[in-house]
């Protein structure tokens, strides 16, 4: 089990996504968080996520999405060979993901 954050204000239990880490003030990175992360993630006041996976987004996480504001944009990545790598990044640019991430600054 990852860390386990408890809230004092109510003592709820707040369990963050797996290898959630912060990248920068108020720029996170995670994997793909579940249904027990929603209480965590709705503490840090997230404005945009950005999904990096092909797959349509689980219509749980939208709601969630829907009801705490913030934005979803999906960069789909078919895989994790280096050629899709280079792939990807010929076809988005730093440029595009960088405005998604700065839209709602």
């Amino acid at each position: 089990m990852g860390l386990l954050i408890v809230d004092d204000e109510d003592g709820e239990v707040l369990i963050p996504p797996t290898n959630f880490s912060m990248v920068e003030d108020g720029i996170y990175r995670s994997g793909f968080p579940q249904l027990e992360n929603f209480a965590f993630l709705s503490t840090l006041n997230l404005k945009s996520i950005i999904y990096l996976c092909p797959e349509p987004y689980p219509e749980e996480n939208l709601k969630f999405l829907q009801s705490n504001n913030i934005k979803l944009f999906q960069f789909g990545i078919q895989g994790k060979t280096m050629l899709e790598t280079i792939q990807f990044s010929s076809t988005v640019s730093k440029e595009s993901i960088g405005q998604a991430v700065l839209l709602d600054a």
